[in-house]
């Protein structure tokens, strides 16, 4: 959840309200101001905006302002000319909606992109590389994406485990051991059974990669690493999941390629090799698309 929804929806004091009436309003514009020119603005008093700091998890002011205000500026960012919940309308021709969907998915991949801290990702693909097997926990379309993940990574001769029946996840905790790793995707990070599986692998010291939204949520807390999945689209109140989707699979995309340069040449001829192996019944009609004779 982000700092600006808990601002809205959260009990507050009369006094802190007030607090966080001025800082729905001015958004950036408090950046410069000091704990004690917040509070002569608001007609409080410095302890009232530690206290408020301090309900919405934080020690003190200076940690709250920087991620207000980082969360304030990636709202601000991206998705300016178009609606990610909503990038149609029901008049628009099928030229005007291919372009609007093509625009979406342009933006998708920047904000996804702009999401993404160096250290986490290459802690990320480190865990992978030295992971037994690489067990992927999804629902819905998450899952079907991580699919997508599983066969490439499967094909460098990587394993990965995925529960694909909803329910069994719990069960999944009794085949993971220290050794390996749990990758875990969900938008809302909600979703009690994964928090519960997440838990369980957290006790046996199971090291969990999170893709998940920005703000806060239950399953992030159990995550060794996060990596943030474009936020930008309500739960249910939308077209499709276009942008959250084109997001996870860009993340599962980027940390298979980044794995398979880990040990390219190795993992460029498991690939060739692995595919001859299996595909001897496909074919190519199209000169682009024919293999070499060597």
């Amino acid at each position: 959840m982000f700092i600006v929804q808990k601002l809205e929806t959260m009990h507050l004091s009369s006094s802190q309200s007030e607090v966080a009436r001025y800082l729905l309003d001015k958004k950036l514009e408090i950046e410069n101001l000091t704990i004690y020119e917040l509070a002569r603005e608001t007609y409080t008093s410095p302890a009232t905006i530690i206290r408020l700091a301090k309900k919405l998890g934080y020690e003190g002011y200076e940690a709250f302002k920087k991620d207000f205000l980082d969360e304030q500026k990636y709202i601000l960012t991206h998705f300016k000319n178009i609606d990610p919940n909503f990038p149609f309308t029901k008049n628009d021709t099928i030229q005007t909606i291919a372009s609007k969907m093509t625009i979406l998915t342009k933006e998708s991949a920047e904000d996804t992109l702009s999401l993404i801290k160096h250290d986490n990702l290459q802690k990320a693909v480190s865990l992978l590389q030295k992971s037994r097997v690489i067990h992927l926990s999804a629902i819905s379309y998450s899952l079907l994406l991580g699919q997508t993940f599983q066969l490439n990574m499967n094909r460098i001769g990587k394993l990965v485990n995925i529960c694909s029946v909803e329910g069994e996840e719990l069960f999944m905790s009794n085949l993971i051991q220290k050794e390996d790793c749990l990758l875990m995707i969900s938008y809302s990070g909600q979703i009690d059974q994964m928090i519960q599986l997440a838990r369980l692998a957290k006790r046996k010291g199971v090291p969990i990669i999170v893709i998940t939204s920005l703000g806060d949520n239950e399953l992030k807390k159990y995550g060794d690493i996060v990596l943030n999945i474009s936020t930008r689209e309500k739960l249910y109140s939308k077209i499709g999941g276009f942008v959250n989707e084109n997001s996870i699979k860009l993340i599962l995309d980027i940390l298979y390629a980044c794995y398979f340069e880990r040990d390219y040449e190795t993992n460029l001829n498991k690939r060739i090799h692995i595919s001859k192996e299996s595909e001897t019944t496909r074919v190519a009609s199209l000169e682009i698309m024919k293999e070499s004779e060597s």
